[in-house]
């Protein structure tokens, strides 16, 4: 995959780098040289945080709606620790969702799953960029969040996975698609663990799909004397005559991720992936 695309992405530092990637890449229509007149500020004491907390807290921004229909809340955070911090997160959010008894007050709320957060955190070498949305889960808000950092290196399932969940909506007129559309974009927990044995076949499914969307762009840009080619073209010689490149890259795909799982459920001590 071309460098530029990734470089789009890793590009998002500040509100306006923000905007520019949610013009250019996701046809949002917003214009990142009219910055100043796209949001509302807020400060951290409007929004429950006390002042030790606050310190933390660079700027808070709301995006203004960009129709008259638009459902979603969107929020620019900026942190000054490396880590998002839940806590935190959490106290913004009771201030924003509205309640069945409704808020006193002109401050506006939303709907739980109408609210998005996009967060930049640390600085420099350490700067990251989190999209997080809370979903309701056994009567309870369930924070969903995807992230990278200067040293990712799996830019290709963000992208495509969940960037590209997140496009303005063809119609924007039909608000419940675009509540479903975005809300697609956040498929993990912050932080999820698998904790049964389906919960791990299910992420190992995903891994596995992932890995096979990424074999099958390869190929299809790869040349005729490139490695996939040639470990296609090996396997059909030495195993399976008739193997589709459909299969190919399924079987590439099986095998990376359940070789990976028995490596790690087989060594003992520290299994870091490696950047």
């Amino acid at each position: 995959m071309p460098t530029n695309e990734y470089t789009d992405i890793q590009s998002i530092h500040d509100f306006k780098s923000l905007i520019k990637y949610l013009r250019k890449d996701l046809n949002w229509p917003v214009d990142e040289e009219l910055v100043d007149d796209l949001s509302f500020d807020y400060k951290a004491s409007e929004l429950g945080i006390d002042d030790t907390k606050a310190v933390k807290i660079k700027e808070i921004k709301q995006l203004r709606p960009l129709t008259g229909n638009q459902p979603w809340g969107v929020f620019w955070i900026q942190f000054e620790q490396k880590q998002l911090p839940v806590v935190i997160m959490r106290r913004i959010l009771s201030k924003l969702v509205r309640t069945q008894r409704g808020r006193k007050g002109s401050q506006k709320t939303w709907d739980l799953p109408d609210l998005m957060f996009i967060s930049a955190t640390g600085a420099g070498n350490e700067r990251g960029i989190s999209f997080a949305h809370f979903q309701e889960v056994d009567g309870k808000p369930q924070l969903r969040t995807f992230a990278w950092d200067v040293k990712e290196t799996h830019l290709y399932y963000i992208k495509n996975l969940n960037l590209n969940a997140l496009r303005w909506p063809v119609d924007a007129r039909d608000v419940d698609a675009w509540r479903r559309q975005w809300g697609e974009a956040f498929t993990v927990a912050h932080r999820e663990v698998p904790r049964t044995a389906e919960m791990l076949a299910n992420k190992m499914a995903q891994i596995a799909s992932y890995i096979r969307e990424a074999v099958e762009l390869t190929y299809s840009m790869e040349h005729a004397g490139g490695s996939l080619h040639q470990l296609h073209l090996n396997l059909k010689l030495d195993l399976i005559s008739d193997l589709t490149e459909d299969d190919f890259a399924d079987m590439y795909a099986q095998t990376v991720t359940y070789g990976l799982f028995a490596a790690r459920a087989t060594r003992s001590g520290d299994f870091a992936k490696t950047r």
